[in-house]
């Protein structure tokens, strides 16, 4: 239930590549004095979507609002969703009545879609947060009326765009500062093995982690260390397969780990989807990737978060339907062929990243409190 002590609202739901940086921009807030009470941050998400437990772990409370997306074609489902989505509205209106924020926070979905037209309703100053290279509907009506758009990527085409890069959780700036990687990959017992990282996001990707187990038992090259998170709807299936390498090829299976940062700084090399999240940790700790693009993502999003980094030097874009065991063993052989391709990446990946980019939008969001404050 959301408090009358609520100072900023932060509206997010679907996917947890809106929750993760959600709550790092939460922890800012705090870490950095603009917010110092108990309840002065509030979350609401979709009651379809993911998040809750990120949110309730990270000591914060969520309420969540119906939604469904809205197809572009004259369908009863769509009749449904508006529906949905009104009543979404009617309620985060309430919740602005009663707390009323100083400021709203969208950061994508449909969740985000009711608040921030709510707020607009009620004059609470809006700031979108725009995670990837291709801004979602949401946040494309949102921005129309917002004071500030915080954007990932260079060229977003959002309203009062102010590029700061994707909120990075604690834990990622925390192995950057400590100077985690030679530590992590000791206890791994990785030595002097390339160690590559595959993940697929919280529940998997079924084609990637057919491919790579196959990669697994007939990779013949360079010695390699294969950590390989294969996610809660695969594990059943796959940890009952018994992997036999003809190759040098040092392989585990992984279920699933809620925090990957040891994995993926210490890897010398990352295959997985290309999710804002996924690609805005991997950049922030320098690693170069192997990106493939989740198919028929929204807006074709994740394909062109990938050719960003492709086009930056940092990765290289495999898209799902020219996966295969040939085509990934090929991309992984050219890297590991000469030893300053994956240095030159690694250094053309930092280049790009933004590991002060929950700072930046703490100080957005403060400036805008302060002007609406002195306004008044």
């Amino acid at each position: 239930m959301i408090s009358g002590a609520c100072r900023v609202l932060i509206a997010g739901g679907g996917t947890a590549g809106h929750v993760i940086p959600a709550v790092a921009i939460g922890k800012a807030l705090y870490s950095k004095g603009v917010l110092k009470k108990e309840n002065e941050i509030h979350f609401v998400g979709s009651k379809r979507g993911t998040g809750r437990e990120i949110v309730h772990e990270a000591g914060f409370e969520m309420s969540v609002l119906p939604g469904r997306g809205i197809q572009r074609k004259l369908t009863f489902r769509n009749v449904l969703s508006t529906l949905s989505l009104l009543s979404a509205f009617f309620r985060a209106s309430l919740m602005i009545l009663k707390a009323k924020p100083e400021i709203i926070v969208v950061m994508g979905g449909y969740a985000s879609l009711a608040c921030g037209l709510a707020g607009k309703l009620f004059n609470v100053p809006l700031l979108v947060a725009e995670q990837n290279a291709v801004p979602g509907a949401t946040n494309k009506i949102i921005a129309r009326f917002a004071e500030v758009s915080a954007v990932s990527f260079e060229g977003v085409n959002l309203p009062h765009s102010v590029l700061t890069g994707n909120p990075l959780r604690s834990e990622i700036l925390n192995f950057i500062e400590s100077d985690s990687r030679k530590e992590v990959r000791r206890e791994l017992g990785v030595d002097d093995r390339t160690m590559i990282t595959v993940f697929g996001g919280s529940l998997g990707a079924h084609h990637l982690n057919e491919t790579v187990f196959e990669l697994s038992e007939l990779w013949e090259g360079k010695a390699i260390s294969i950590y390989h998170v294969v996610g809660a709807r695969d594990w059943p299936e796959f940890s009952q397969l018994e992997q036999k390498s003809i190759g040098d090829v040092e392989y585990k299976m992984i279920e699933y780990l809620s925090d990957l940062t040891a994995l993926i700084g210490a890897a010398d090399l990352v295959i997985s989807r290309a999710g804002a999240t996924s690609v805005s940790e991997i950049t922030a700790l320098g690693v170069p990737s192997i990106l493939i693009p989740l198919p028929n993502s929204p807006g074709n999003h994740q394909e062109k978060n990938a050719l960003f980094f492709e086009k930056n030097g940092s990765a290289m874009l495999l898209p799902d339907n020219e996966l295969s065991c040939i085509s990934l063993s090929n991309k992984i052989s050219y890297l590991l062929e000469d030893e300053s391709i994956l240095l030159e990446m690694s250094k053309r990946t930092r280049a790009v990243a933004h590991l002060t980019a929950g700072d930046d939008m703490v100080d957005l969001i403060s400036n805008i409190i302060e002007r609406e404050s002195y306004g008044k």
